[in-house]
């Protein structure tokens, strides 16, 4: 089980294992930073899509010699996604990533049905993955930014990535809390219900290889003393690998607390595709996006 970003970076450069990315709007500092850290790691090449000029200015700064770099003048920010999700396509690249542009520009290129890069039934969503300092572990909240009000069917999919990602950090059993308000079933607050639903389906076995529980309050889903002092026996509370948020609003809310309040590391990715999807907030740091291209590159095996 990988513990940090760094134990996921050491493995896979220790099997020597490389994959290529094709940058979407890739004339910013942060992103190159990223993408030329991963590249001296030796566990990304990429393709480079953007403003030129800026993307040549930038690797200079960063040290780099242009002329060893494959660059593609595009300064339209929707013809630059375009050509991304189609190099992604024509598998020449293995798998595309968010550059200086909206993610719903990024997003609806990747989701174009004549490219064929999400299945038919699939539905993508968006997982932060964070290392908790006080456990030495990594954890996922999700959906951050894709799903705005996800229903019981969707919030299965969103765990159901969110589980097989686990699998891929060597998690082999993760546990999901669905969280929510409060810790008991109010049909006035849909949240719960969802929760509830999840839960038995994971006990009856319909739902495998995962341990669910809710709903869970945010404090004793993370704080195995705050689920004892309210009284709550559960495998999974107080030590949730998975928390599987109520909408948008509280994953993405939760999501930039954890890196602006509590300063933690963080990674970006988007799962449920045909491959990994690096997409990244424009306002991360250099260091979580190269934090989500490891994850990415694991995720892609």
């Amino acid at each position: 089980m990988f513990t940090d970003f760094h134990c996921a970076l050491t493995w896979l450069k220790d099997k020597h294992i490389i994959k290529k990315a094709a940058v979407a709007a890739a004339h910013d500092i942060d992103v190159l930073t990223s993408v030329v850290s991963a590249r001296r790691e030796g566990i990304l090449d990429a393709v480079l899509i953007g403003d030129a000029g800026k993307i040549r200015s930038y690797l200079e700064q960063l040290g780099e010699k242009t002329d060893q770099w494959e660059i593609v003048d595009e300064q339209n920010e929707v013809q630059a996604a375009r050509h991304t999700a189609v190099l992604v396509a024509e598998k020449k690249v293995d798998m595309p990533m968010k550059g200086l542009l909206q993610t719903s520009t990024f997003l609806k290129a990747l989701l174009d049905k004549s490219l064929g890069l999400i299945a038919e039934n699939g539905l993508i969503s968006q997982i932060t993955v964070f290392h908790y300092p006080q456990a030495s572990r990594l954890m996922l909240v999700t959906d951050c930014a894709i799903n705005v009000a996800p229903d019981y069917s969707k919030k299965l999919k969103i765990m159901q990535n969110a589980v097989s990602l686990c699998h891929k950090l060597g998690i082999d059993k993760p546990k999901v809390a669905v969280i929510a308000p409060l810790e008991l079933v109010n049909p006035d607050i849909q949240a719960t219900s969802d929760a509830a639903m999840l839960t038995l389906a994971n006990m009856r076995g319909q739902i495998k290889n995962c341990i669910v529980d809710g709903p869970l309050g945010f404090d004793n889903a993370v704080s195995l003393a705050a689920a004892r002092h309210k009284g709550i026996e559960s495998k999974v509370a107080g030590y949730a690998d998975i928390l599987l948020m109520p909408d948008l609003g509280a994953g993405n809310i939760l999501d930039k607390s954890l890196r602006y309040f509590a300063g933690y590391q963080t990674a970006g990715v988007v799962a449920g595709g045909k491959v990994p999807i690096i997409a990244t907030s424009r306002s991360d740091s250099a260091e979580n996006k190269l934090n989500s291209i490891v994850l990415s590159v694991l995720q892609s095996l």
